[in-house]
């Protein structure tokens, strides 16, 4: 059984790597095509990667946040790296017995290249709770895919109230969260608030203006810890550089406040009472912990633009406090530190709208069913989800 994964982004390579690593557990033979970027998440798992691969300057954002951005994008060439990225999965047709896209309708196109009898679609940039999907998309679904499984029930059965075979398994984004049980010497039961400058480019810039945010809520409460998770594409030496800071080993140290970074995003945002951030897949995977999500436009302005902070405030609802910029958050952090039912009451609205992992094996099974060899006696048609 041989698998083709396509995603775009790094949240979707991160999807892309856990379906892979539980295909392979499977028997299966992975490959996969990182479209965005350089598919860290999938060299961390020893799944083969095709070529080309590149990073653009909004990592894969540049159609999603605005015309600026995208005009970054088509500079840097990505009308080029697209077509040399389609020619390759055209080149792929015939050798995979599943093709599966992890991303959005886009991602779906272009995997289609590889499998034009049909790609297992797995949407996880979109949810009916913040964009609903549009006639042409649920129309290039019909004709791309042969079976999806969406991220929450709500799109599930708008697919399936469309015509489409659609299965709602779980969410992919919480099976990501590798939990190892680091407590990073911070004492048990201790107040914890875990800073997310996001994985691109504007992560320095971020995380100067989250600073500001440390610092305020240090001086209210000074008994609170502070983590910062440093994404695989960021450099901790360039966040302290940022804001001024002294890079010690494992702290970021400011005058006023430490701060103790780490790659380990898992258990950090176990011990977090409280998130502030400007990130993407980390926000969903936070509020699906039942952590609080305090968030603002991000000064680098590559991801978490006005417009991002909309559309995923719409998603996370009451889990996610949307506001203008560092010194209002700095409010609403501590209001949360000092206010433990509200806390948990924005907590489990985020659960409820992100749901629970287990999608990565119902899904590998599910594909492994549909594209694999049929049971003797049965032939592939008769085999159903």
């Amino acid at each position: 059984m041989r698998v083709l994964l396509v995603s775009n982004g790094y949240g979707e390579d991160l999807m892309g790597a856990v379906l892979g690593r539980t295909l392979r557990e499977r028997g299966a033979e992975v490959a996969a095509y990182p479209l965005v970027g350089t598919g860290h998440p999938y060299q961390l798992e020893g799944i083969e990667t095709l070529d080309p691969r590149r990073t653009l300057p909004t990592a894969g954002f540049g159609f999603r946040t605005g015309l600026r951005a995208a005009w970054k994008d088509l500079r840097a060439g990505w009308l080029s790296l697209s077509w040399a990225q389609r020619k390759t999965l055209l080149a792929q047709r015939g050798r995979h017995d599943a093709v599966v896209a992890v991303g959005d309708v886009f991602c779906l196109w272009m995997a289609a290249a590889a499998d034009p009898g049909g790609v297992v679609y797995v949407p996880t940039a979109k949810s009916e709770y913040n964009d609903p999907h549009r006639p042409f998309e649920l129309a290039l679904v019909r004709r791309l895919a042969r079976v999806s499984f969406p991220r929450d029930e709500v799109t599930a059965r708008r697919f399936r109230a469309a015509g489409l075979p659609a299965e709602y398994v779980g969410n992919l984004m919480m099976d990501c969260l590798q939990f190892r049980g680091e407590s990073f010497g911070i004492p048990e039961g201790a107040p914890v608030v875990l800073l997310l400058p996001g994985s691109r480019a504007d992560a320095p810039a971020n995380f100067a203006s989250l600073c500001q945010v440390a610092r305020t809520v240090a001086s209210r409460r000074p008994e609170v810890h502070f983590l910062v998770a440093v994404s695989p594409t960021a450099d901790p030496v360039a966040l302290a550089r940022a804001c001024g800071a002294d890079l010690v080993a494992d702290w970021i140290v400011l005058r006023e406040v430490r701060v103790r970074w780490t790659r380990n995003f898992a258990d950090a945002l176990a011990l977090a009472w409280v998130v502030v951030g400007m990130a993407g897949t980390a926000h969903e995977q936070a509020a699906g912990l039942g952590k609080p999500v305090v968030a603002y436009p991000a000064p680098g302005g590559v991801q978490f633009t006005p417009k991002f902070l909309r559309m995923q405030a719409r998603l996370l609802a009451h889990a996610l406090v949307a506001v203008s910029g560092p010194e209002e958050a700095s409010g609403w952090v501590v209001r949360m530190l000092e206010d433990p039912e509200e806390r948990h009451r924005r907590g489990r609205a985020g659960q409820e709208r992100m749901g629970p992992p287990g999608a990565a094996p119902a899904v590998a099974d599910r594909i492994l069913t549909l594209c694999g060899p049929p049971p003797v006696g049965a032939t592939r048609s008769t085999v159903q989800l």
